[in-house]
């Protein structure tokens, strides 16, 4: 078990963490959640080694592996080297594998031309490759593509250099290099920030079939929901441990506080009696024993310590004056990125009210279509038009290129409304939990959770009509996350945003629009709504009701249509789900052969005989190469294929 115990770290006079025990079991699932700067981040590095504790010490299990995903800062790391391919730099961490394979090559070599005792080197190669094959080494690349498939990468990806990829990318190669090494121990620091929502759904799968034990530091609830089953809780330097997800967490916290605090109650209470009985003998000798004995219980009594509540906070954005109906219309709106064409004539119309969520996979154009949207970016094609005197406001992904490097926190306020008084804009501040010395922080030094906390009270000066959101939550911790939340939805104006964050589309969208081969799918209603529509099983609800009605009337002609609508669905599904399956059925057969083949391959190859026939043994091996890549594509099909099959057998089994 890897365990921390009386774990002490300070910076400078500020302690923050101040006796730590925590025990992590082989294989269990932990989320690890607490304010921003409660020191989760300090705690993680500490875990793994990374940084030492000023008291307490980590046993860590001897022989274990430990791997840790940054939450910054990792793009370099884990073997993701920079000069490498995306599918070298999820390999580098397996050299063993690497020293087999080229051991395997030159006692192949060795063997063709003859060299040494060719007894002796085919045993060594014998045994190379019984090592190999031990150690996954047929698998591995298989394996790695799979994974990067599930995070989003494209087979054409594989062999582009590492450099070319953006920041949040390299992040994905890293995580992605993480799982493939399957360490026993694995803490993930917000690894669904550069994730879109096919790769969170991905990456929760492929948690569950880990055998690793898990710890994540995550502010997506319905991903902590789906993947621990257990919560650690960092708050004032201690840590507190719940059985469940983060909803079982909320509801039980909160029991504890109200048993906490009916217990403190009880023991006042108590007090309050003997206090008064106390101060009632005090002076009478006949009960002078009975007041020393309260007097001493009273000094020696444990008192309830009920927690306190979450800091809870709020703001509201301030009244605007009334927008045209028609706020935002994009018509064919087309834009390339030299030969790569991002958006191909996608249309949508956004009203006076409304809260639009734009969904899809990452490079989809959704940054892009709110870059335009906001008008900081022009199409190449389509017409892109906002109503008579719309005012909009944009928040960027990556806050800091809305932020200026150099100035404090309180003159980027300063710039956006130099009318304001000082004290009323620390006021403000204040309200986005930057207090004293906080405001005169240069921007460029505070956490990712500052910056975003600093651009949502910019917005709060002036947000106009239309705010055009790209991915808000990001580096927001629960409180502000729900502070962000309400805000939105008592907002007078019209929003358009981009999340990953499927509880807060919920919460927060009125309509779904979804990047579906290049054009937008307008859903009305939330994320679930939306899911739902794709799978086909939206239903207007009048019409269920009506058909409902009709249903109901013993042999109605409406309700032997609805028994053979039924009939016909439930026959459809149930086809699909046979294709999946005999198509998934096929591939294993594939996979088979092709591994049967590999094996005879390998035992030729370890065969001295074999390299007595020229080119054989050359023939041999460019047999097995092509045979590993086919396999290897073979996985990544197999697994698309699975996961397709495993989907079609759920939604059959809804219905």
């Amino acid at each position: 078990m890897l365990r921390a115990s009386g774990i002490r770290k300070s910076f400078g006079a500020f302690d923050v963490l101040e006796g730590v025990d925590w025990g992590i079991p082989p294989g269990s699932r932990w989320g690890f959640v607490g304010p921003n700067g409660a020191g989760k981040t300090t705690l993680v590095r500490i875990l793994t080694g990374e940084e030492e504790p000023d008291a307490g010490r980590v046993d860590r299990p001897g022989g274990s592996t430990i791997a840790h995903l940054p939450q910054e800062g990792a793009h370099d790391s884990a073997g993701s080297r920079i000069a490498a391919t995306l599918l070298e730099s999820v390999l580098a961490p397996f050299t063993e594998i690497a020293s087999l394979e080229a051991e395997i090559t030159r006692l192949q070599h060795l063997l063709a031309e003859g060299a040494g005792s060719q007894d002796d080197v085919a045993r060594r190669l014998g045994d190379a490759q019984h090592r190999f094959e031990i150690a996954g080494g047929f698998t591995l690349e298989a394996e790695a593509k799979i994974i990067l498939t599930g995070l989003g990468f494209k087979p054409s990806d594989h062999l582009r250099p590492l450099a070319e990829f953006s920041g949040g990318y390299r992040m994905r190669a890293v995580l992605g290099s993480l799982l493939l090494r399957r360490p026993d121990y694995l803490l993930l620091d917000e690894p669904t920030n550069h994730l879109d929502l096919d790769g969170v759904a991905w990456l929760e799968s492929y948690l569950a079939r880990l055998p690793s034990a898990v710890v994540v530091v995550s502010h997506d609830r319905l991903f902590l929901n789906r993947v621990v089953s257990s919560i650690a809780e960092l708050d004032h330097g201690r840590i507190r441990l719940f059985r469940g997800g983060y909803d079982d967490y909320r509801v039980e916290k909160e029991a504890q506080r109200d048993r906490a605090a009916n217990a403190s109650m009880r023991e006042k209470k108590r007090e309050a009696e003997v206090r008064r009985f106390i101060d009632r003998f005090r002076y009478k000798a006949t009960k002078a024993r009975q007041v020393q004995e309260r007097i001493k219980m009273l000094q020696k009594a444990e008192r309830t310590s009920v927690p306190d509540d979450d800091v809870l906070w709020g703001f509201r954005f301030p009244h605007i004056s009334l927008a045209p109906r028609f706020v935002l219309t994009l018509a064919g709106v087309e834009k390339s990125f030299g030969p790569q064409r991002v958006l191909d004539g996608v249309s949508l119309g956004v009203e006076r009210g409304d809260r639009v969520a734009l969904i899809g996979p990452n490079g989809c154009g959704k940054s892009t279509l709110l870059r335009i949207a906001a008008g900081l970016l022009a199409a190449d094609g389509g017409d892109v038009r906002t109503g008579e005197g719309v005012a909009i406001r944009y928040f960027a992904q990556h806050v800091l290129e809305t932020l200026t490097p150099g100035r404090t926190v309180l003159e980027e306020l300063q710039e956006i409304a130099p009318g304001r008084r000082a004290g009323e804009l620390r006021s403000l501040l204040g309200i986005f939990q930057f207090s004293g010395d906080d405001v005169f922080k240069k921007v460029e030094s505070i956490s990712g959770g500052e910056k975003s906390r600093l651009a949502l009270a910019r917005l709060t000066l002036d947000p106009g009509h239309l705010l055009v959101l790209d991915e808000p939550t990001n580096h927001l911790d629960f409180v502000a996350r729900e502070a962000l939340e309400e805000a939105l939805n008592e907002y007078e104006g019209t929003v358009v945003l981009v999340s990953h964050d499927r509880y807060f589309i919920n919460r927060v969208a009125s309509r779904v629009a979804g990047f579906e081969a290049g054009k937008l799918r307008v859903v009305e209603g939330d994320f679930d709504a939306y899911t739902a529509a794709v799978a086909g099983r939206e239903a207007a609800p009048a019409k269920r009701a009506a058909a409902a009605s009709e249903a109901s009337v013993p042999g109605s002609a409406a309700r032997r249509e609805d028994r053979r609508a039924v009939a016909e669905s439930r026959n459809e599904r149930n086809k699909i789900v046979r294709t999946l399956g005999r198509a998934v059925l096929r591939m294993e057969e594939e996979i088979s052969r092709r591994e049967k083949r590999l094996g005879e391959i390998d035992a030729s190859l370890a065969d001295p005989a074999t390299y007595r026939s020229e080119g054989k043994a050359e023939a041999l091996g460019r047999e097995q190469k092509r045979l590993q890549s086919e396999l290897s594509d073979l996985f990544v099909r197999w697994e698309a294929a699975s996961a397709e099959l495993l989907n079609a057998k759920a939604a059959s089994e809804q219905k």
